[in-house]
């Protein structure tokens, strides 16, 4: 898997990481041979990257320098997000899907999904994904609660209602060779105690 291992340590937030980050990415130029412009505000490369906690090991440079530029996620070395590991599942012999917890608890941790590819057209592609909602119908949401993968590379993963927090609503996705396409998606008409209703298909 590309990316290396980083060692065990503290960071001071994600948000507080990515302004520190690209602050030493503007000196590096500075201080180089590179026109001023060669680097661009607020980017943050692979080598300038903070070590993560040992829960995150694996996740590699690519998706986390996207990660720590673009998302106010919570410090993934602080309690509780500490104590989730990373999502890591190949998808094909040229995709990896990575989830970094983004927020939660000590008992489940929502995720920021992002599809790492490594063949002709390479790079790193944040997932959002749709899924119904008891007050809004449907709702697009960049976080998954407790994401897993089975044996088959289907993605499954939970979105609680932005109006009705106790209500939730559940996605199946599988891996086409370029995208996760919707399988199934249900939602919880009891709000906890109804059981999964099937929308779509």
């Amino acid at each position: 898997m590309p990316g290396r291992v980083h060692s065990v340590a503290v960071v001071p937030g994600i948000a507080a990481a990515a302004l520190a980050l690209a602050m030493l990415a503007t000196a590096a130029a500075a201080q180089s041979d590179a026109p001023p412009d060669a680097v661009a505000p607020g980017a943050v490369a692979p080598g300038d990257l903070p070590p993560l906690p040992a829960s995150l090991d694996g996740v590699p440079d690519p998706v986390l320098a996207m990660h720590v530029s673009t998302t106010f996620c919570e410090d993934p070395a602080g309690p509780p997000l500490a104590g989730h590991a990373a999502l890591l599942a190949e998808l094909g012999p040229t995709a990896v899907l990575v989830g970094i917890p983004c927020s939660g608890d000590a008992a489940r941790a929502a995720y920021r999904l992002y599809v790492l590819e490594t063949g002709e057209i390479g790079g790193v592609h944040a997932q959002v994904f749709a899924l119904p909602s008891k007050s809004l119908g449907w709702a697009g949401t960049d976080v998954l609660w407790s994401p897993s993968v089975d044996a088959d590379g289907r993605l499954t993963g939970v979105l609680y209602d932005p109006g009705e927090g106790r209500c939730a609503s559940r996605g199946h996705w599988r891996w086409t060779g370029y995208a996760l396409a919707m399988e199934r998606a249900e939602i919880d008409d009891g709000c906890g105690g109804g059981g999964w209703r099937r929308v779509f298909p």
